[in-house]
């Protein structure tokens, strides 16, 4: 009794010894398998086949999320600065770090003309505006976006209006990177133009 075994087309990347040449057309071997000996240049570059297929493999199995589009980078930072600057204009100034990464860096004109580095350290930071930033009106204008691959360099102005009477803006540059599907400022500096 004759068995069939279908031959496997990649058996060579396996085999360090032989090269089993099958045909992969029909449904049983032919009667005559040829062994063919193979040099080590071919089985050192078999290796190297294998382990690149290998890689591939490996690498597009990860499940880091996929990194958005410019438009959808776009809509989403927007998100974030809108939502920080509303607290603020509200008296809260904790909006700002709630879109910060760990390891932000923030200057300002205020208190900050050395940096503040860290989302605890800007915490503690912008804690102390806690009651002192009155309610008002804001204006968020001129915004430029420029893409990097993963961070994306944001500019502004920022305008406030107390009681009817705008103040002077303060230029913004907001620096967020994607960091584990999430968009995060790494760096703030704020430098009110007078």
């Amino acid at each position: 009794m004759e068995t069939s075994i279908r031959p496997n087309p990649f058996r060579f990347l396996l085999d360090s010894n032989y090269l089993f040449v099958l045909s992969i057309l029909t449904e049983k071997p032919k009667p005559n398998i040829m062994k063919i000996k193979i040099s080590q240049r071919t089985k050192t570059l078999n290796y190297i086949i294998y382990l690149l297929i290998f890689h591939f493999f490996i690498v597009s199995c990860t499940n880091e999320p996929k990194m958005p589009n410019g438009d959808k980078a776009k809509a989403s930072i927007m998100e974030k600065i809108n939502m920080a600057a509303e607290k603020w204009s509200k008296g809260d100034p904790l909006g700002y770090v709630e879109c910060a990464a760990d390891d932000i860096t923030w200057m300002d004109d205020l208190d900050a003309q050395l940096p503040v580095i860290g989302k605890v350290a800007l915490k503690s930071y912008l804690e102390g505006f806690k009651g002192k930033v009155p309610p008002h009106e804001k204006e968020l204008s001129d915004f430029v976006f420029n893409f990097y691959d993963d961070i994306v360099i944001i500019t502004y102005r920022y305008t406030g209006t107390f009681d009817g009477v705008p103040a002077d803006p303060w230029k913004v540059t907001s620096v967020y990177r994607y960091i584990n599907g999430e968009w995060l400022s790494v760096h703030e500096n704020w430098t009110e133009v007078k």
